[in-house]
């Protein structure tokens, strides 16, 4: 992975863009947009995390709460 920015304008009338490459893969954002998205992809890591730890607890929770929700 390799991380740069575009540069803005001299004026100003078009923002930095953050830039992310992987491989074939192009991100391309705002700063706050990258953020977010960090955050959620953290939060993702997360919960494969807690699944692999315990399966079985994963799901019998996953169910619990769709049937508290019907």
């Amino acid at each position: 992975m390799r991380a740069t920015i575009s540069k803005a304008t001299p004026l100003g009338a078009l923002g930095t863009d953050a830039l992310v490459y992987d491989g074939q893969l192009l991100l391309k954002g705002s700063s706050k947009a990258l953020r977010g998205l960090a955050g959620v992809l953290t939060q993702a890591a997360a919960l494969a995390d807690e699944y692999d730890r315990d399966p079985e607890a994963w799901n019998a929770r996953e169910r619990a709460e769709r049937d508290a929700d019907r």
